[in-house]
């Protein structure tokens, strides 16, 4: 069996490693209760094409970067992808900090390029939610463990130590009891 010492430690350096990341999703999920979900800078183009739109991902994927380049406008990170969107399809390119989107215009001649760029707190509400990619998701999953193992390990050095032992099972009673009142409330 591993000693209260060791499992004081694990619970110690767990805390310590995870309380930043931590304090991330409950600043962001809190902002996010009170409906406080950040700014999106936004700007439509028309593009004019020399030859009618298809759904080229390598043709649609150069005209944007040109279009781009051209407004001194940052590439994003991510990989263009084009995908079926109702009656057409669209170019979509993004990454943490921004979104570029590319659809057929009025006419088969034209195009629309739309440039969406996220501040800060924008960018970590995507965090929160599990729209920053699959880094993100991984840490979000290592989140949830360890909060699961620093709470387990909290309750067990509480029950192993006498004067604790009672009030800790109360408080896990009232925690259980008051989650399950709202719940059925």
């Amino acid at each position: 069996m591993i000693s209260r010492y060791r499992i004081m430690q694990m619970h110690m350096l767990l805390a310590g490693f995870l309380l930043p990341i931590a304090i991330i999703y409950f600043i962001s999920g809190a902002l996010y209760t009170l409906d406080i979900k950040g700014h999106i800078e936004k700007q439509k183009i028309t593009l004019h094409l020399e030859k009618p739109f298809t759904p080229d991902l390598e043709r649609l994927t150069e005209l944007t970067k040109a279009a781009l380049l051209q407004r001194d406008l940052p590439l994003p990170d991510g990989e263009p992808v084009l995908r079926k969107r109702h009656h057409s399809y669209e170019l979509r390119w993004n990454d943490l900090s921004s979104v570029v989107t590319l659809v057929p215009g009025p006419d088969a001649y034209t195009t629309v390029l739309t440039v969406k760029e996220r501040n800060l707190l924008t960018q970590i509400m995507r965090i929160h939610r599990a729209e920053a990619g699959t880094t993100f998701k991984v840490l979000a999953l290592i989140l949830a463990a360890g909060l699961v193992v620093i709470f387990s390990t909290g309750v067990f050095m509480a029950r192993t130590m006498p004067k604790l032992r009672r009030p800790i099972l109360i408080a896990i009673a009232a925690g259980l009891t008051t989650f399950l009142g709202l719940m059925l409330a």
